[in-house]
């Protein structure tokens, strides 16, 4: 009876930590191929064959699909140009230009890959085709819970965001691309004491 005790205990702590470091690992969320161009972090190889297996985990874990290598590649922000996290509560600008693609998308989402929807009749996400530029080719999108002038993302609620920047049919999506690669600042414009 004793050595079945034993070997249930063994059995349980085994699993119990087994559990852990896998939870841990997954929510460490820093992949081998990832690159970062100013706040911006992608992993271009996330729909490739030769994926890290803890970022195939976890995507599947967040149920998000992936481009493969010559559809795209998805950037993300979690903070800000000075290197505070983003917060739901507070406004960004993002200035400058964007990536060549033939369609990109930006859109909010929770740090465990929810989007974030704001409330009824607000924009959940921007899409390229309806965005407006200024005269040399750059932009300029306001990320804010309060309605804004030009373009704007709404947001909602309270806590972390993670901004996310898809490029559809990019150069950017091979790594020869991504070096030259301009991004969009983020800049905190406003933010209530939190």
């Amino acid at each position: 009876m004793r050595f079945l005790l034993l070997v249930l205990t063994a059995v349980a702590i085994a699993l119990g930590l087994g559990g852990w470091s896998a939870k841990r690992a997954l929510d460490a969320g820093a992949g081998s191929g990832l690159v970062r161009i100013g706040v911006w972090t992608a992993d271009p190889t996330a729909g490739s064959v030769d994926a890290d297996p803890y970022e195939k985990a976890r995507l599947s874990r967040a149920g998000n699909l992936t481009l493969g290598i010559g559809e795209g590649v998805q950037f993300k922000a979690a903070v800000d140009a000075g290197g505070t996290p983003l917060r739901r509560e507070c406004s960004y600008r993002l200035s400058g230009e964007l990536p060549l693609a033939r369609v990109w998308t930006l859109a909010a989402y929770t740090p465990n890959g929810r989007l974030i929807q704001p409330r009824a009749g607000r924009p959940s996400r921007l899409v390229s085709h309806g965005l407006m530029r200024a005269e040399d080719n750059s932009v300029e999108i306001e990320v804010a819970p309060d309605a804004r002038p030009g373009n704007w993302l709404a947001i909602d609620g309270k806590g972390p965001l993670v901004l996310a920047l898809t490029l559809y049919d990019t150069p950017a999506s091979t790594s020869s691309g991504l070096g030259r690669t301009p991004m969009l600042a983020v800049e905190r414009k406003g933010c209530p004491r939190v």
